[in-house]
């Protein structure tokens, strides 16, 4: 399916529950049209699917053309992208043994064993799944088989927004056990079901919903995995996961945002390990690159980790004797922001209107809303960049801001306020990063905000060419006891120095924000996380040193003062 922009929300949700108890020529079961209706049920008055939507197949209307019509029937309902597609199957399945492994087969009410041809190949509902527009399809399979074709074994992350996981296309499947298993016909928890669908139910009406409310596909699998696994009755394992895309079929959220189409909240949510069935087979979702992929931001582990276009300008000045020399950048500090959702638009001409003055500040604000912009502008098609040079009538840059037409932040630094050398050692200045985190955090929502977006972003800290470089410029107000942080210069080039340097090429911390809920407090554990992270990664064991000795006192005007 092509690659193609969707909305954080669901647009219609449609269904088709299929339960067969009355087989003709395999051993009936008792409860499989019990868990048709109860699943029924559940996604009419509990998931938002609309009744006139949901399509309920059982015993004889459960025929193998009956079930194939139905589902194809799909591609001219679930016609709007930002559909979803939930398929319940409650019956007999077999695996069939194929020139390229297994096959796996949803037995109809008609279905003979015998005769291949009246089965339906369970990759003849995945194949035919591309011709429905839909971004999510969520197929619940209450039977045994294998050959599922599950991808990956592992998510993408351990967390995801809301909103990304909406913007991605999805085809996901669990069932309730492999083929030399045998599925439990009853014995669910509350009498009436299966096992597998007892749990399923559990499931569906919030028992696997996460702490925050949120149900997703990839979270009510692990859930049903978990239970039936472990259920001392049950003789089965099911297996799950993704068989296309990455993203996820969304059931349940507060207050029901994932069908509200101009939904202005986000939410972040833990992604369950999956636990596919091994096939053997993997395929890659192509997807378009994010803003940090494109300009450099993957692997700190790279040489040219985030060497591009605009930070290939950044000079660095280097002091011999009385003699200042400027040269290329080596080293600094690079903050990014990404929107998740990648249709945010920003007026660029408007932008440049309203940021090519400076910044004034105001002493009613707090000091971390004060950011001042590099003065020197320059716009394209797709960017605003502004920029300072490192030196009077220099070519090389100081600082440089660019804010993507999309919403996407990078401000690159290597000025003396954030990297200089000393002794011919080579510093990061702690407390100008740490100032300069929080200040380009509140920057980024008010930016954003006033362009109508206040969902997820993602926050990469950055600081390029860290290896042997050491942190300097600690707090310098006294804290705890009265006590101060000694320089790391007190006693010139020390042992104890060359214990502080940086083993690391570069460094990256990565940080998911909601920026509707982006408040003083939310920003604080940001900043405290990254002030601990890089302190360690330079071998400080302490507190962090750019807060006051052993206390969370940032000093505010030693940041502003800072050259």
């Amino acid at each position: 399916m092509a690659a193609m922009a969707y909305k954080p929300a669901y647009h219609d949700s449609w269904a088709l529950v299929i339960g067969i108890n009355a087989y003709q020529n395999v051993s009936p079961l008792s409860y499989a049209c019990n868990d048709a209706d109860a699943i029924h049920s559940v996604l009419v008055n509990d998931l938002g699917f609309p009744s006139s939507n949901v399509i309920l197949l059982k015993d004889t209307t459960a025929t193998r053309n009956a079930i194939y019509d139905a589902f194809l029937s799909f591609s001219s309902k679930a016609t709007n992208p930002d559909d979803r597609v939930l398929v319940f199957f409650a019956g007999h399945g077999m695996t069939l043994d194929g020139h390229s492994g297994k096959i796996g087969c949803l037995i109809p009410i008609d279905g003979d064993p015998k005769t291949y041809g009246s089965l339906l190949r369970w990759d003849d509902l995945t194949r035919n799944a591309d011709v429905i527009p839909a971004k999510h399809i969520l197929f619940i399979m209450d039977a045994c088989y294998s050959g599922l074709a599950i991808q990956r074994a592992t998510p993408p992350s351990t967390q995801r927004f809301l909103s990304d996981m909406l913007q991605r296309i999805s085809r996901q499947v669990i069932t309730a056990g492999k083929a030399d298993e045998t599925v439990a016909d009853g014995g669910g928890p509350q009498g009436n079901n299966s096992i597998f669908t007892g749990y399923l139910l559990e499931g569906l009406q919030g028992v696997a919903a996460d702490t925050g409310g949120i149900l997703t596909a990839n979270g009510l699998m692990h859930f049903v995995y978990q239970k039936v696994a472990q259920d001392p009755r049950s003789k089965q394992t099911p297996h799950y996961g993704h068989i296309d895309g990455d993203g996820d079929f969304i059931l349940l959220s507060p207050n029901q945002q994932h069908l509200k189409a101009a939904s202005p909240k986000d939410f972040l949510i833990k992604v369950a390990p999956e636990k596919p069935e091994s096939s053997g087979l993997h395929s890659e979702t192509l997807a378009k690159p994010s803003f940090a992929e494109v300009q450099g931001y993957v692997d700190p582990e790279r040489p040219n980790f985030g060497r591009n276009q605009l930070s290939n300008n950044l000079g660095e000045t280097r002091l011999s004797g009385l003699e200042r020399e400027f040269v290329k950048a080596f080293s600094w500090l690079s903050l990014v922001i990404e929107p998740i959702d990648r249709t945010v638009s920003i007026d660029i001409a408007k932008e440049l209107a309203r940021l090519k003055n400076p910044n004034q500040t105001h002493p009613s604000l707090p000091s971390h809303l004060f950011f001042v912009f590099p003065r020197n502008a320059r716009t394209t098609i797709d960017y605003l960049l502004l920029y300072e040079d490192v030196a009077y009538n220099n070519q090389l840059w100081g600082r440089y801001l660019r804010i993507d037409k999309r919403g996407s932040i990078e401000y690159g630094d290597s000025s003396r306020a954030v990297f200089l050398e000393h002794q011919e050692t080579r510093c990061f200045r702690y407390v100008k990063i740490i100032g300069l985190l929080w200040e380009v955090m509140f920057f980024a929502k008010g930016l954003l905000g006033i362009a109508g977006y206040m969902g997820g972003v993602r926050y990469l800290v950055n600081l390029i060419g860290t290896r042997d470089t050491i942190l300097t410029d600690f707090a310098e107000g006294k804290g705890k006891d009265n006590k101060q942080w000694a320089q790391p210069f007190g006693f010139g080039i020390t042992d104890h120095l060359r214990e502080l340097k940086c083993p690391s090429l570069n460094l990256q911390l990565s940080y998911d924000l909601i920026l509707d809920s982006l408040d003083e407090q939310a920003a604080r554990k940001v900043v405290d996380d990254a002030a601990a992270k890089l302190g360690l990664a330079y071998n400080h064991q302490s507190k962090p040193r750019c807060f006051n000795y052993d206390t969370d006192i940032f000093p505010w005007q030693q940041y502003e003062n800072t050259m």
